[in-house]
């Protein structure tokens, strides 16, 4: 006999129970009074629920049928570790054994073929080379095996190359001057040069200032223009400051070709630089001649000198800065004068200075 259906009131979402008579009609919910649709029992179902119930039942008579005893045995359990700390012990000695066998595969085949001992190594070529450079007394000497009067193998086909410098430019301040005009502007003295085999056109020399405390202060800059290859020009880097303002350390740098900064001004040249002492020795100031030689093509209308005047112990003793708006025709030496300031006279031995075109 068919068992009664539950529905579900969609309304109320309450369950209530119907004859079986009553699929695929409406009825009214108990509850809430709604009409209820009652759907048609599917066949499907109760087939489906019919061969599961057959399958348990199966399994279950299967299962009856083996003793009790033997569905009861348990397996013993698996025979753990004895001691963690003997496999810790076993994989640290692996993984050393690993690590050495790589770095001995590596000292095997990574590092290359053994050297020649016939040939000497390459990072000891640039050091022979600056020996011969810098006149060693084993310059030019015969290689080992070679006959007296011939030359070394390779001799005629190739010079030795020259020794390439760390820095192209090699920036030496070596004080401070003050004093020009009031107490805020002080000088950042010292020299640059040109560590290169070339002209180099335009070195902008930049030296931070500092306190004791190694605080910056400010900036001191100078322009080089045409500085040959293998000179050296005076540094006398202006350095604006208010008053009671004292820079105690520095920190050199030097920027090649910068922005900003024109490289085809002509090269300038000086000659016969001498310091003009003032008849009162007790003078803080002088002059300083030079004779100036404009190599470009067309003439200068501006000239800029730097100069640092050397004492006796052959340190600096004064500096100068200068630009004298005085034509220079091209080709042509020309005498120019200009002064020195804050240098005792008799502190004068020489002077260096440096020429170039105004800027």
């Amino acid at each position: 006999m068919p068992e009664a259906i539950t529905v579900e009131c969609g309304f109320c979402h309450k369950h209530f129970r119907c004859p079986p008579e009553v699929h695929v009609r409406n009825v009214r919910c108990p509850f809430c009074k709604t009409v209820v649709k009652v759907p048609a029992s599917s066949d499907a179902g109760h087939e489906a629920f019919e061969a599961i119930s057959d399958m348990i039942a199966t399994e279950k008579a299967d299962r009856d049928r083996v003793p009790l005893s033997i569905r009861h045995r348990v397996a013993p359990p698996p025979r753990g570790v004895q001691s963690r700390i003997v496999v810790i012990v076993w994989l640290s000695l692996l993984g050393v054994g690993l690590i050495a066998g790589g770095v001995g595969i590596y000292l095997l085949h990574g590092r290359g073929p053994p050297p020649d001992p016939t040939t000497p190594p390459a990072s000891k070529a640039p050091a022979a080379a600056s020996k011969v450079a810098n006149g060693s007394p084993t310059a030019g000497a015969p290689a080992p095996g070679t006959p007296p009067g011939a030359a070394a193998p390779g001799e005629k086909d190739a010079a030795p190359p020259a020794p390439v410098p760390d820095e192209a430019v090699t920036v030496k301040v070596e004080r401070f001057r003050g004093g020009f005009k009031d107490e805020t502007i002080t000088y950042v003295v010292g020299r640059v040069k040109n560590n290169t085999n070339g002209l180099l056109k335009v070195i902008k020399v930049s030296v931070i200032v500092g306190d004791q405390d190694s605080k910056e202060l400010g900036e001191a800059t100078q322009i080089i223009l045409n500085l040959p290859a293998g000179a050296t020009a005076p540094l006398v880097a202006e350095w604006q400051h208010a008053e009671g303002v004292i820079g105690r350390r520095w920190l050199p740098n030097y920027q090649l070709n910068p922005m900003g900064v024109t490289q085809d001004l002509p090269p300038v040249v000086c000659e016969d630089a001498v310091a003009i002492r003032d008849p009162n020795n007790a003078s803080m100031t002088g002059k300083i001649k030079v004779r100036v030689t404009n190599q470009g093509a067309l003439a200068l209308p501006q000239v800029q000198f730097y100069a640092i005047i050397i004492s006796p112990e052959g340190k600096i003793a004064g500096v100068a800065k200068a630009t004298v708006d005085q034509q220079l025709p091209p080709k042509t030496a020309v005498d120019v004068t200009f002064p020195w300031v804050n240098c005792s006279a008799h502190l004068v031995q020489s002077v260096e200075v440096w020429a170039q075109a105004g800027l």
